[in-house]
Order: C-alpha cells, then sequence, then structure tokens
C-alpha cells in the first residue's frame, strides 16, 4: 500500500511541475503573460492533462499519442499533454487531486475514480456500434499440466495490479467461484501459501504475460487485448501458450474526465473523442471492422462496484 501512495504521489508532483511550467502536448514552453491569456480562455486551465494506467510504451505509440493531444488541443482551446501513470492508483490519485481532468483507466479503477475522485466516463475503444469489451485470460505454459482452473491450486500465479480489473479482480472472482467449499477469501489468493504457494502482481499485463512465458510462474492473468497484440506483435509465441480460461465480457476501459469541470469543456472533450478516426491511433487491420471511441454508460460498471462491494476491496 505504502509503494502504491508513493507512486501516486511522485506523480502528482511531476504533473504539479508540468503544470507550473506550462509544458503543452508538443513539449514547448509558454511565457507568463501566455499562460495567463490561456488561463482565462481555456476554463481556468494552463494545460488539460491526460494520464494513463500502465502499459508499455513504443516509440510509434507514444507518437500517435502526442498526435492525437495535439488535436485535441486545437478542439477544445486548451493544450493538452499526456503522462503514463507508475501505478493504477497513481492515475486515480492525479484525477482526485486535480492534476489530471482525463484518465484512461481499467474498469475497475474507473469505479474506484467514479467514487474518489468524481470521474466520469465518456467513451471506450470499440467497434462503432458496440460498447466495446474484452476478457481475462488465464494463461500457461503450452506444455503445462495445468487443464483448469481446478489444477491452478498450489502453483504460482502472476496477477498484474491490485486495481487492475482483468488481471486481478476478475480472475480472483472466477478462482474464487471454482472452488466454493474451500471458504476462501479474497485475500487469500494473494497471500502465499493460502491457495498458490506463492502470487505476485506483475505491475502491468505485459510484465503478467511475460512471467508465464519465461517461466517465472506457473499461470498469470492477463487482458485479452493485451495478450493479442502482444501476440501480434511477436513479444510472445502463441505456440508457446495456452489460455485455460476466459471470462465473460468485460465493460472497456473507459477515458473519464473530472465531473465537476465546464460542461462545455466536457461537451467538447467527448466530440472530439467521438469524431477522432485515425485508423493508425485504432490499429485498424485490413478485413476486421474499423475500431473508434464509442460511448459507455455509467451503470455498465455497476457490476463491478458490486464486487468491490461483495469482497470489501478497499481503495
Amino acid at each position: 500500500m505504502k509503494a502504491r501512495k508513493l507512486g501516486a504521489l511522485l506523480l502528482g508532483a511531476m504533473l504539479t511541475v508540468a503544470s507550473l511550467t506550462g509544458c503543452s502536448a508538443s513539449g514547448q514552453t509558454t511565457s507568463g503573460a501566455e499562460a495567463q491569456a490561456t488561463a482565462e480562455n481555456g476554463y481556468g486551465l494552463e494545460e488539460f492533462v491526460m494520464v494513463m494506467i500502465p502499459g508499455e510504451d513504443t516509440e510509434k505509440s507514444v507518437q500517435l499519442r502526442d498526435n492525437m493531444a495535439q488535436e485535441m488541443s486545437e478542439a477544445i482551446g486548451v493544450p493538452v499533454t499526456t503522462y503514463r501513470a507508475t501505478d493504477y492508483s497513481a492515475a486515480v490519485e492525479a484525477m482526485r487531486t486535480g492534476n489530471a481532468q482525463l484518465a484512461y483507466l481499467g474498469p475497475f479503477s474507473y469505479v474506484t475514480a467514479r467514487e474518489r475522485a468524481g470521474a466520469e466516463c465518456l467513451v471506450v475503444q470499440g467497434q462503432v456500434g458496440t460498447k466495446g469489451g474484452y476478457k481475462s485470460y488465464i494463461v500457461v505454459q503450452a506444455d503445462s499440466d495445468i487443464q483448469s482452473l481446478e489444477d491452478l491450486q498450489g502453483k504460482t500465479f502472476a496477477f498484474v495490479d491490485p486495481e487492475s480489473t482483468s488481471g486481478n479482480v476478475i480472475p480472483t472472482d472466477e478462482i474464487l467461484s471454482a472452488f466454493p467449499d474451500l471458504g476462501l477469501t479474497f485475500d487469500d489468493l494473494h497471500t502465499d501459501g493460502k491457495f498458490f504457494s506463492s502470487a505476485m502482481f506483475a505491475g502491468s499485463h505485459q510484465g503478467s504475460l511475460q512471467a508465464v512465458a519465461q517461466g517465472n510462474v506457473d499461470a498469470a492473468a492477463v487482458g485479452s487485448s493485451v495478450y493479442e497484440n502482444q501476440v501480434e506483435e511477436g513479444s510472445v509465441n502463441e505456440e508457446d501458450l495456452r489460455i485455460i480460461h476466459e471470462s465473460p465480457d468485460i465493460p472497456g476501459s473507459p477515458l473519464a474526465i473530472q465531473k465537476d469541470l465546464p460542461q462545455e469543456l466536457k461537451d467538447k472533450v467527448k466530440e472530439f473523442l467521438l469524431s477522432y478516426d485515425d485508423p493508425e491511433y485504432f490499429g485498424d487491420e485490413e478485413g476486421k471492422e474499423p475500431k473508434r471511441f464509442v460511448e459507455i454508460s455509467d451503470s455498465d460498471y455497476d457490476y463491478l462496484a458490486d464486487l468491490k462491494e461483495t469482497y470489501n476491496l478497499s481503495d
């Protein structure tokens, strides 16, 4: 818990420094007069900060993100800056403290953010006309003797992050449901020797997947979209891995905005996101339906809130 809070504080400090220097998406600094003019004409903001949950950045993905930030800046009339959070809690904390106005969150961390930080979901990525979504996979090496959830007891396991939906909350619930007679608690699955011989948090979906691919753990939880991307990129060999369990559909990871921002600004941000159509940003593939930002309802995340209450998961 201390490490998670420290990550949030460090991100908050970094965002505060960036705000004071008036950094824009392009990395240029603004003069005091320019910053004042921006504040007066930008809904009281010198910059509009978007923070994202942990993930692997590539030179291309950073450039695509910066391109979107630049276009958003022009659309909303405020310089947009993007940051990658150190962990899920840091992203929520950045919104709570006002150091970020927009956040790309996991579904479960969104539930936390709407409770603690007044977050309001806007959109998710998905095929046009859908609400977007994905699954949680539990993955083992191809030659593993683990065939189902029932074979996981006594093994080593990698989760992603305490706030990760597909990397922790959902797989924990699925495993607990497979062993109703053991009287296990949520914490038992994260305590060495209670169910797993050892359990760890890898910190990212990529890290969790690599932990099992490299044989550091017997099994791991990972979001389906990350698994598929890592296979496509060649970071893991699909022939070396086997999916032993898929969860039901999970609502997509939302882009959420601070609820108490001016409605005009929130409308501009949402309008921009729904109209954004860079095929490279969304990773469109020939022969497949293109992805875009699509609307999502706050109520779609209620069942995750119910899980949080059921397992008494604290922030």
